[in-house]
């Protein structure tokens, strides 16, 4: 940013005090009911934001309601950008990480709604060159519709690059030639997958021949008038969002991902509550609907359904609490940033939080429950991971022994020694490095998972010193397969690393 100033104490408590009384409820847009005009009083929550924003402890934030409806309450607090006395508003885009998965599937979806993709065909079908590859599983059950759930069988990854590393970031071609590697069989398992988001994204690119940013933009954001909202390739825009910031308040320099159709759309706290409006199915007046309600219904209908009844549909969470029955959900988290949206269709209610800070997390969801909770008295909040719950491992026969076997993924090509002795005793070897113990052995249903150290050769994770390794493993035809994810000492980078084992013989 440009033209920043020293902002004093003064300036600080002025900003504050206009934020807490500079908020008025927005007119209706499409229908209201009832009950949604009733007035709601949200000056506790105004108060703890903004002893947050004065305590250090947060730096902007951006609120919104939606009920029956309508906006009833949106607002900003403190920062957007401090350096250079920018305040937060409803309007000032955020960097919305994950939230911009639903983005992604909705852009998928009109293009299902025009038949040009069907969600249950391999998502191979329409890729070119670079295809979901592997031997953990069969690429053809890597669906569109698994894919959007984070079922499709491809590993975690996480990887940021600031403006001097523009260069290194990866084209999508070669992001899934180097980590499109099947680490678990499609359909079995959650596991959390950015590198699925950026196959959804090429295989709507192949189909219309549209660059993907320009796409998300002419067939969601423009149509549902989201006039502050832009995909992270529109650099022009970037100078009117908000900065992030780390847990010290620190401004974060400006980095983009290896995996932008996962995490780089920046939305406000307007269009984003006009983007929960459309999905809870209300009229957004004169722009028109991209999706009929029978399509929004497939957004949210559930693909994969965790052991705690928690599932993931095609872009979003969902899960049924006693207070307020089914809440579609999702939230977002990176360095510099913390967002959460939920969405009760039945009360025809949203809440959202976004905040551009990286331990903005459990502010942001404790923020939305107190909101939410103002208008549903019994609300609670569901839990946000499909997966099943860790356990102590148990080294049943299946996993005890020598095991053998190769690691790959992004020009990795190492021999992979695991010794399983018991439930707590694991070493790891890779190639001819001495073992490392594998420590906070668990299982996560049928998934032994754990940590070590090792140095991974491939340029990728040697360029992020990427030595802190997470195993997750299953058993499967008598073999153990899965990933091993490397990540660095500072947060942002985790890189995937697929292997399948085969016992040595006693």
């Amino acid at each position: 940013m440009e033209n920043r100033k020293k902002i004093t104490r003064r300036e600080v408590a002025r900003v504050l005090v206009a934020a807490s009384f500079g908020a008025a409820l927005p007119a209706p847009l499409g229908g209201t009911s009832g009950r949604s005009r009733q007035t709601y009083d949200f000056a506790p929550v105004r108060e703890r934001i903004l002893k947050a924003v004065a305590d250090g402890k947060a730096t902007g934030v951006a609120v919104a309601v939606v009920h029956g409806g309508r906006i009833i309450w949106e607002d900003g607090f403190g920062w957007a950008d401090r350096e250079a006395g920018l305040k937060a508003t409803p309007h000032t885009p955020f960097s919305l990480a994950s939230i911009t998965k639903p983005f992604t599937t909705t852009t998928l979806m009109t293009l299902v709604a025009e038949g040009k993709l069907t969600l249950d065909d391999p998502a191979n079908k329409y890729l070119n060159d670079a295809r979901i590859t592997g031997s953990n599983g069969n690429p053809d059950g890597a669906t569109l519709r698994r894919l959007g759930a984070h079922a499709g069988g491809l590993p975690s990854m996480f990887e940021h690059f600031f403006a001097n590393e523009a260069a290194k970031a990866p084209s999508a071609e070669i992001l899934l030639r180097d980590y499109g590697t099947l680490a678990y069989p499609p359909g079995d398992l959650y596991e959390y997958s950015n590198v699925g988001y950026v196959a959804l994204a090429a295989v709507a690119s192949n189909v219309t021949g549209t660059e993907f940013g320009t796409l998300i933009a002419h067939r969601v954001l423009e149509p549902l008038g989201l006039n502050d909202s832009f995909f992270g390739t529109d650099a022009a825009r970037l100078k009117t969002s908000a900065v992030r910031y780390d847990d010290s308040g620190n401004p974060i320099p400006y980095y983009t991902t290896s995996t932008p159709p996962s995490g780089e759309l920046y939305a406000s706290a307007h269009d984003l509550a006009r983007f929960a409006m459309f999905n809870l199915k209300n009229d957004l007046g004169a722009h028109s609907g991209i999706l009929d309600a029978r399509r929004i219904d497939e957004l949210h209908q559930p693909v994969f359904v965790g052991s705690s009844g928690i599932a993931t549909t095609f872009g979003w969470f969902t899960a049924t609490t006693k207070s307020s029955g089914r809440t579609v959900y999702k939230g977002g988290g990176q360095p510099g940033v913390a967002t959460i949206l939920y969405m009760v269709p039945s009360e025809n209610l949203a809440c959202l939080v976004l905040t551009n800070r990286s331990d903005g997390q459990d502010f942001a969801s404790g923020v939305c429950e107190q909101l939410l909770a103002t208008i549903l008295p019994r609300w609670t909040r569901p839990d946000e991971t499909p997966g099943p719950p860790r356990s102590p491992f148990i080294a049943t026969p299946e996993f005890l022994g020598l095991w053998e076997g190769t690691l790959t993924n992004a020009g990795a090509d190492m021999r992979v020694r695991l010794e399983i002795k018991s439930g707590d005793s694991a070493t790891l070897t890779l190639a001819n490095t001495p073992a490392e113990k594998v420590e906070e052995m668990q299982s996560e249903g049928t998934a032994l998972t754990g940590k070590t150290g090792g140095v991974v050769q491939s340029a990728d994770a040697v360029r992020n010193q990427a030595t802190n390794l997470s195993l997750k493993l299953v058993p499967r035809d008598r073999q153990l397969v899965g990933r091993i994810l490397a990540s660095a000492e500072t947060p942002g980078t985790l890189l995937p690393y697929v292997l399948t084992l085969n016992k040595k013989a006693s």
